[in-house]
């Protein structure tokens, strides 16, 4: 029996509860959905950085890492080219052409930043055959260019040391002297130095396009912009530890215009592979980091009275559109002209010398034009004294 207070009237209407539930059934359902489309955007916002931040920055860092080793093992020159001649007993990519019976001077080639026995042993080749008789060439990658490995500390090179590196190895390699340094870029600069430091070990001194060493002079506009570089290769370089720049590098070979074009166009395999991994931009970085240290090393050289006068010197120039933006100068002819005026510093300590301006090339082809160089090697040894060669 029903209470008294349970009277129909009463109570709420079965109609009225019935839309009461739908209606809160549907404000419930609609608060889910705007939350859902509140939420989601931002789910997925931290799932995309979640992929980019951490799986692949990950992914990408082991692969670089097995890339590196697989394009090393791939493109390993033959044993007997790898010596224990580094610091700690480091391999380096030494590139020795015998020739026993060569009556000519011994050649050491210097190639200048980034370039490795990969691109250079090619070449070195050539330059024996344009010689037309047998001739001794030495090479070799400094630690972490090439096949030669990295240091195990990059703050352990200095000029210093990268210059004791290229005595031992000459002396470990029983090199006849004298001999002529062929350098090219800033290998052209470091066979200035070695001169300076050793000059009884030179009869001559072939200059390909050198850097001259006022680029490095503090308070420079071409050091300023030097230290810039030095910045962007150090992004460019942490980049390349998470394998971003792999892609990249084959695009060179096929699209590069320019002097991009004239360095990677010969498509050497074991170049291209190694050529922007991190441990080739990292010794690239610590080069133009060192190399400021070349105005004062310069001077303290110069009180070895034991320099020759006579060794014969020859310095090629050539134009080209990046030395005006190096320089900080508004046309290329301004630009080109502080370029030549600086080079002229690598003659001065002779008196038998010679500049040339090769008008026709610009900085890469002039670096490695072999049958210019080889021309200017059989120019050089006329002017060389019949000295004994031991």
């Amino acid at each position: 029996m029903r209470s008294w207070y349970e009277d129909p009237t009463l109570l709420t209407p079965t109609s009225f509860r019935a839309k009461a539930v739908r209606i809160l059934s549907f404000c419930s359902s609609l608060c889910i959905g705007i939350g859902v489309l509140l939420i989601l955007p931002v789910i997925l916002i931290v799932l995309i950085l979640f992929l980019l931040l951490w799986i692949l920055p990950g992914f990408g860092y082991f692969y670089e890492r097995y890339a590196e080793a697989r394009d090393r093992k791939r493109y390993y020159p033959p044993v007997e080219e790898m010596k224990p001649w580094g610091p700690h007993n480091k391999l380096i990519h030494v590139v020795h052409v015998h020739a026993p019976q060569s009556k000519l001077h011994p050649i050491v080639y210097l190639s200048g930043m980034s370039i490795s026995m990969y691109y250079v042993k090619p070449l070195l080749s050539k330059f024996v055959k344009f010689m037309s008789e047998p001739v001794e060439v030495l090479s070799f990658d400094p630690p972490g260019y090439g096949a030669s490995e990295s240091p195990s500390n990059w703050n352990e090179e200095d000029l210093t040391s990268e210059l004791s590196l290229l005595h031992e190895i000459i002396g470990k390699s029983t090199l006849r002297k004298p001999f002529i340094l062929i350098g090219g870029s800033i290998g052209g600069l470091l066979a200035h130095l070695y001169y300076l430091t050793y000059p009884k070990d030179v009869a001559g001194i072939i200059f390909l396009d050198p850097t001259p060493p006022s680029v490095f002079e503090q308070g420079s506009t071409t050091l300023t912009n030097m230290n810039r570089l030095v910045f962007v290769l150090r992004v460019i370089a942490r980049a390349a530890s998470y394998g971003c720049l792999r892609p990249i590098i084959f695009l060179f070979d096929y699209f590069g215009l320019g002097d991009f074009g004239n360095f990677f166009r010969p498509s050497y395999p074991g170049y291209i592979a190694l050529a922007m991994t991190q441990t080739m931009i990292n010794k690239f970085t610590n080069q133009m980091q060192y190399y400021q240290s070349v105005p004062d090393y310069i001077l303290k050289q110069k009180k070895n009275t034991s320099i020759l006068n006579d060794v014969p010197l020859l310095v090629i120039s050539a134009p080209d559109s990046s030395k005006a933006r190096l320089c900080g100068y508004r046309t290329e002819e301004e630009a080109q002209q502080w370029w030549c005026d600086h080079q002229r510093v690598f003659l001065h300590n002779s008196s038998n010398t010679g500049f040339i301006f090769r008008e026709d090339h610009n900085h890469v082809q002039c670096v490695l034009d072999i049958e210019l160089t080889a021309n200017a090697t059989k120019a050089l040894l006329t002017q060389i004294h019949s000295n004994v060669i031991h």
